[in-house]
This record gives C-alpha cells, structure tokens and sequence, in this order.
C-alpha cells in the first residue's frame, strides 16, 4: 500500500471519530458496561497508533499526539453544545489514556515485521 493511500486512511479515520462524536447514536448503542469509555479508548488509541506509524520523526508523533489530546478535548466540548450529547470530562480522560498507550504501543510494535513493511518503516 503506498503511503498516500495510509495517509488519507488514517484522515479519513480522524474524519469518522469526529463524526460520530457530534451524530446522536444513543439509540442505536448496545447496553455494554462502560461501552462508550471503551469506543472512546479505541478510537483514539487507534488514530495515535495509526499516525505514529507513519510518521518516524518523534517530533511529528509528539505533534499528533498533542493534536488528538486537544481533538478529544473539543469533541467533548461540541457535544455539549448540541441537544443530543453530552460532553464529558471522563470521556475525555479516556481519550488522552487512548493517545498516551496508543503512543507508546506503536513504539513498542513500529519494529514487527508487518508494521514495517506495511506502514515502509
């Protein structure tokens, strides 16, 4: 997959958490025991590892991992703004734990193989 391709996967993934940040879903979300501190753990966990493995400079990681801190902050803002959702500060939290671990699990895994060869590491 060449790297264009990975970039505009990886903003079309920003694009998709931010979407579904700001639509109401609470009707069409599964009854799950802390399910949406999970999804809001996975996305941004997801965005920071996907990011830090396009990008080798640590510089450009600590850019993004800021940036998306920073995202999770306004999404939680925006939704309290609209009528259908609620921002929250502990959704928030889970974000920024979603960025760090993300951050440092993409460290751990940028040496496996299929990372490198995928993500030309």
């Amino acid at each position: 997959m060449n790297r264009k391709t990975l970039v505009t996967i990886g903003w079309l993934l920003v694009g998709v958490v931010v979407f579904l940040s700001l639509i109401n879903i609470n009707s069409a979300m599964p009854d799950v025991k802390h399910g949406d501190k999970i999804g809001h753990f996975l996305a941004y966990f997801s965005l920071m590892t996907w990011f830090a493995w396009l990008y080798r400079k640590p510089w450009v990681r600590n850019l993004y991992a800021i940036g998306f801190i920073i995202l999770g902050g306004v999404m939680e803002i925006l939704q309290s703004m609209t009528a259908h959702r609620m921002g929250d500060i502990e959704d928030f939290h889970v974000n920024t734990i979603g960025v760090i671990i993300g951050f440092v699990f993409s460290a751990i895994t940028s040496q496996l193989p299929l990372v490198k060869k995928i993500f030309k590491l």
